[in-house]
């Protein structure tokens, strides 16, 4: 191959090389940012589809949603974030727009084609939620982890699709089918019933050694393994359990079917 030649296909190589880099290359993300200001005892609801929820307390009064949008396949002005608000609360939550591109409300079904092609859209919805003490949480998500840390107030935590990682002082639910739970409580301060479920994974839960609780486990394809001690009071097997940790009072509910169940104290 004479100089020439090869000049040719270094330079037809280089080319292939910068537009397979460019092909490759992800989509722009595009940003939402939502505050309102909190009161003790108000509300701060999550709704997602696809993609993760970080939750952190805030540093202040004033509450705070940021929402990346990465647009992975389809037409990206498809999919939003919005704000509703209410008196002492803000509900944020994703909107699929293909039935309605004009849609402001977050009630209402969302589907992932763009009715005017058939077209699937592939988007998904980082969240990260600033939420400040004294405020009640609720997360709903579909396609993603859900990461909760610092939260004082009893929270209800679902998803489908990802895991829940909570550490606070007390939740009302933590709940996912395809995913494990794990949960560190810094007090046993929740009212009434905390509601534990998941299908296909484990649950590992953390609680003062001072821990006083009536406590249910279930498990179909796995075991129990707890650090407390507990006052049996329908039988103890590898499978189940009905009993009392300390004087008992506030319940705690754990379910899952493929997967272990774990007690542990710190």
């Amino acid at each position: 191959m004479n100089a020439s030649n090869q000049g040719t296909l270094i330079m037809r190589l280089t080319y292939l090389t910068i537009a397979t880099v460019t092909v490759a290359a992800p989509l722009a993300a595009q940003d939402y940012r939502f505050t309102k200001e909190i009161s003790q005892g108000g509300r701060v609801e999550i709704e997602n589809i696809n993609g993760p929820i970080e939750v952190v307390r805030a540093s202040g009064r004033t509450a705070e949603v940021q929402v990346t949008k990465i647009v992975k396949k389809g037409d990206g002005n498809m999919v939003k974030a919005i704000m509703e608000e209410g008196g002492n609360g803000m509900h944020v939550c994703t909107l699929y727009l293909s039935r309605d591109m004009n849609r402001k409300s977050c009630n209402g079904d969302n589907f992932n084609n763009d009715s005017r092609n058939g077209n699937k859209v592939e988007v998904e919805m980082r969240y990260l939620v600033k939420v400040p003490a004294g405020a009640r949480l609720t997360v709903d998500d579909v396609n993603g982890n859900v990461t909760v840390t610092g939260v004082d107030v009893d929270a209800k935590i679902a998803t489908v699709n990802g895991d829940v990682i909570f550490d606070g002082t007390g939740a009302l639910s933590l709940e996912t089918v395809n995913g494990k739970i794990i949960g560190t409580f810094r007090r046993a301060s929740w009212e009434g019933t905390m509601d534990i479920q998941t299908v296909n994974g484990s649950v590992e839960l953390t609680f003062p050694s001072d821990l006083n609780a009536d406590i249910s486990g279930e498990t179909v394809n796995g075991g129990v393994d707890s650090d407390f001690r507990i006052t049996v009071e329908k039988g103890w097997g590898p499978k189940s359990f009905t009993g009392r940790i300390g004087s008992g009072g506030r319940r705690i509910k754990i379910e899952t079917v493929n997967g272990g169940i774990t007690l542990r104290k710190h």
